[in-house]
């Protein structure tokens, strides 16, 4: 299922025995343009609750009627979860100590996105965490893990050559494999109309964090030729089709 991650943010996280909290941000690799991790606020259902990160490997099911994610953690495994420091980024040791936590495999260990697996879910399982272990003791520990946020990013300046096209104003996800196939650029202050337009991840070329700006690979008047987003379409066989068809396509000048 594709879904604009400003929809499933409002969701409400439910553990096996209870709601647990509601999602806050989520933290992307943007190197692999992969959602690591959901930031969720549970100090309404936990005593003395904090924001906490939930991995999709613990993922059961979406109810997008319900507006629900369903995870398989309970709410004292929530609850007794190494806690974060809201101030500091997120370390790859800290990723450690939740992993071997949970009992999950190493997602960072392997050469797809999440390691040796297609899906994150494929991670809860003790073959992963024997492969994550054994590949741990050739890999580079002091790595960096590339985890940023969607909050941030959202509202970014999207520089094309040496204009500026629009701003970021979503990701779509794939909720198969929690990837980013595509980003959602608000154009209404430079397009008549304020169209909102698709790029792939390999039509940005960098991300200046410092300056709060998206780069394209595309000059501006490849940008116009992006297809047009529709959420309600965004499950359309037809339209993803289409979509799939016009970002292989562009540039077209």
């Amino acid at each position: 299922m594709l879904a604009g991650l400003r929809d499933i943010q409002r969701f409400t996280i439910a553990a096996s025995d209870g709601d647990i909290g509601i999602i806050k941000d989520f933290l992307f690799d943007d190197r692999a343009w992969t959602i690591r991790y959901m930031y969720v606020d549970t100090h309404k259902w936990l005593p003395l609750g904090e924001k906490v990160l939930i991995s999709p490997i613990s993922l059961r099911d979406i109810d997008t009627e319900d507006e629900k994610i369903h995870v398989a953690l309970s709410k004292q495994q929530v609850k007794d979860s190494p806690s974060i420091d809201e101030e500091k980024t997120v370390s790859r040791e800290y990723e450690e100590i939740l992993f071997s936590y949970l009992g999950y495999g190493y997602y960072w260990t392997g050469p797809g996105a999440w390691g040796e697996y297609a899906h994150p879910t494929a991670l809860v399982n003790q073959q992963a965490l024997e492969q994550a272990n054994t590949n741990l003791q050739e890999h580079d520990k002091s790595s960096a893990n590339h985890l940023r946020s969607i909050d941030e990013l959202q509202g970014y300046d999207v520089i094309a050559g040496e204009e500026t096209v629009g701003h970021v104003h979503d990701l779509i996800l794939d909720t198969e494999n929690w990837e980013v196939p595509m980003l959602i650029i608000d154009t209404h202050n430079w397009l008549p109309g304020g169209k909102k337009l698709l790029l792939a991840p390999k039509h940005i070329d960098d991300i200046n964090w410092l300056e709060q700006r998206v780069h394209c690979t595309l000059p501006a008047e490849d940008i116009e030729h992006c297809p047009e987003c529709d959420h309600d379409l965004l499950n359309d066989e037809g339209y993803k089709l289409k979509v799939k068809q016009a970002l292989q396509t562009v540039p077209k000048s």
